[in-house]
C-alpha cells in the first residue's frame, strides 16, 4: 500500500507526520486554519504537499473537515479514532532529543 492509497484505518492515516501534526494541532485546539500548521524547511513545497495530498487523505477518511477556499479545518465525523492513535505514534525527526 502507498500513501495515495484510500485508506480509513487510523493507525496507517496517522502514521505520516504531516497527517499526524494535522490531527494533534486539532486535538490540541492549536489549529483551525491550514496557515496554523506552522510548516518548516522548504514552506511552499511542505504546504503543497499537505494541499495535494495529506489533508485530502485525513478528509477522505473523516477525520477533518476541510474548507478549501476559507483555508480551514476542523475535526471531521472520525476525528477521535485518529486522535485516539496520534499519542502511540513516534514523534518526526527534527524534534530536540533530552540527551
Amino acid at each position: 500500500m502507498t500513501l495515495d492509497t484510500p485508506t480509513t484505518d487510523p493507525t496507517v492515516v496517522v502514521a505520516v507526520p504531516e497527517r499526524r501534526r494535522v490531527v494533534a494541532g486539532l486535538a490540541d485546539e492549536a489549529v483551525e486554519t491550514v496557515a496554523d500548521l506552522r510548516v518548516r524547511g522548504r514552506a511552499e513545497e511542505i504546504a503543497a504537499e499537505l494541499r495535494e495530498t495529506h489533508l485530502p487523505a485525513l478528509e477522505a477518511a473523516g477525520y477533518i473537515e476541510w474548507d478549501r477556499e476559507a483555508g480551514t479545518i476542523e475535526p471531521g465525523p472520525n476525528f477521535e479514532e485518529a486522535a485516539a492513535h496520534v499519542d502511540d505514534l513516534p514523534m518526526p525527526d527534527g524534534e530536540p532529543s533530552d540527551d
